[in-house]
């Protein structure tokens, strides 16, 4: 919001025009947080979470076999063998970070992987062949004499 200002008294009527609007931004907030209860409202408004527990547990329950071992078998790995001297408040962190990356990881994406390195193998052994050329074999054909 770039504003080109051509004499000196355009740039104070934008200030002044600022002020009177950043005044009314105020008391708007405090009339929003004029009491304790609406303060503590908007505090633990949020932390809430839009799903309640019985949308958590049917998300929980249709998720595949894979992305859920992956929630629990990736926080063990990493704070167990990579971050294993680190202090409670790194392992909280790395648990919360790997929970978020685990609902990334479900079956179709380990079966990419592997599709993936399975392609380069079958590339490699290719390319590495007997060197003689193979020569297509189109079978019999229907109208010879040879049944």
């Amino acid at each position: 919001m770039e504003k080109s200002f051509s004499s000196f008294a355009e740039l104070q009527a934008e200030i002044q025009f600022l002020k009177v609007q950043q005044f009314h931004q105020e008391e708007n907030l405090k009339e929003k947080f004029s009491n304790p209860t609406t303060i503590f409202q908007a505090i633990t408004g949020l932390f809430k979470s839009s799903s309640s527990n019985k949308s958590l547990v049917h998300d929980f329950m249709n998720q595949d076999m894979i992305t859920n071992i992956s929630r629990v078998i990736l926080p063990l790995f990493l704070n167990g063998v990579i971050f294993k001297k680190s202090g409670f408040i790194v392992k909280t962190l790395v648990t919360f970070l790997s929970q978020k990356a685990a609902k990334k990881v479900n079956s179709n994406a380990i079966s990419g992987i592997i599709d993936k390195v399975s392609g380069l193998f079958k590339s490699r052994t290719a390319s590495t062949g007997s060197g003689h050329p193979k020569i297509k074999d189109y079978g019999i054909p229907p109208d010879s004499e040879t049944y």
